[in-house]
């Protein structure tokens, strides 16, 4: 009677809109907090993923600490724009490139074919966060990386760039006769210039200049307001280095420098699995609510049968079958059974389970004994 009220009563409805609406509100929750779709707009990550293919993220903080080596990611740049590109650099790592597209890292050693960034080899650290990093030992494709990161901290930094010649600082007015392409190098713009240019500029003052001793572009940093240059840096977060599948024609950590763990968004998954557990959690807690599986009701007078055993043969039995013979004593075939044509003749005969050849046991013949 309790279970009739309860299946025509009101609070049963509003129950059951109450489930669908805590159910509507946590997979919203989980579209907005925990995955995302995602619509690549460029071919950076093709052959893996075509441009214009529909890619969901994980945004939850355990899905991007579980990144691995040569996951794809979803990422924020400098200027806010997002971007999706793989991971080949963890925090910790040193990670080497070569001019012709080999790269070394600390899990693979791989070619990035069509590589045309790197005019020269160049090896770099990844730093982790609470690394405090010696200036003076930056090389010039770690500088243009830790100047980034410094930016992003915040730090009010101005550069001072000074050109030397081995152990001889030599003027650096001799730099406003190179050229980037065809137009000549501007000082006020040396201190920002990427390593690259600053390497083409080193190459044509080495050619002009008399005696054996390399050209190098030295930079100091201060802190406004400091006269002191800056000796050392602290990394604040863990960073990584990210990278497309194609080596050209892409914008990666090569030219953006570094990404800081805060600036990875989420990490890419072939299936929405989060939301599809959920879904099925909550489906399987309606179906227990609403429609239980109705189990067989037996009355507690009523005799309870009791299940038949079979019972079991011995491998030694065997089994009486029967064959109809001829009038020779011969065997015949089941379709030249014939019924109408004088009285069956049936013998019995025995055999054992096992597969074997079956012979009639002819009758006997007048003389024989029996």
């Amino acid at each position: 009677m309790r279970r009739l009220q309860w299946r025509t009563s009101k609070s049963r409805l509003f129950f059951a809109v109450f489930i669908m609406l805590v159910a509507f509100t946590g997979a919203l929750a989980i579209r907005y907090y925990a995955v995302e779709p995602i619509l690549l707009q460029d071919t950076a990550m093709q052959p893996r993923i075509k441009k214009g293919s529909l890619i969901w993220v994980c945004k939850l903080p355990q899905c991007i600490d579980k990144a691995t080596f040569g996951e794809i990611v979803w990422a924020r740049q400098p200027n806010n724009e997002t971007l999706v590109r793989k991971i080949i650099g963890y925090p910790g790592d040193t990670i080497e490139i070569s001019d012709k597209g080999r790269i070394k890292t600390k899990q693979k050693r791989f070619m990035w074919r069509g590589e045309d960034s790197f005019i020269e080899t160049r090896k770099f650290y990844v730093p982790r966060q609470g690394d405090t990093l010696l200036l003076s030992t930056l090389n010039d494709v770690e500088e243009d990386y830790i100047l980034r990161l410094m930016n992003e901290q915040g730090l009010p930094i101005t550069i001072k760039s000074t050109l030397w010649q081995g152990n001889r600082e030599i003027s650096i007015e001799r730099i406003g006769s190179t050229k980037l392409g065809h137009r000549l190098v501007s000082l006020k713009e040396l201190d920002v210039l990427p390593w690259q240019d600053r390497r083409l500029i080193e190459m044509q003052i080495r050619q002009a200049e008399p005696g054996n001793a390399p050209i190098k572009i030295k930079r100091q940093f201060f802190i406004e307001g400091d006269s002191v240059p800056m000796d050392t840096f602290i990394v604040a977060s863990d960073n990584y280095y990210l990278a497309c599948e194609q080596g050209n024609h892409c914008v990666d950590s090569r030219e953006l420098g570094f990404f800081t763990k805060e600036r990875i968004l989420g990490r890419y998954i072939k299936q929405p699995d989060i939301v599809k557990q959920f879904v099925l959690k909550k489906a399987q807690e309606f179906q227990k609510t609403f429609f239980p599986i109705k189990k067989k009701e037996v009355a507690e007078d009523a005799p309870q049968e009791t299940p038949k055993e079979e019972p079991k043969k011995d491998k030694n039995e065997v089994e009486v079958i029967k064959v109809e013979v001829d009038e020779n004593g011969k065997p015949q075939p089941i379709h030249d059974i014939k019924t109408n044509n004088g009285p069956e003749r049936v013998q019995q005969i025995k055999r054992p389970h096992a597969i074997k050849a079956i012979d009639p046991i002819k009758e006997p013949t007048k003389g024989q004994k029996k």
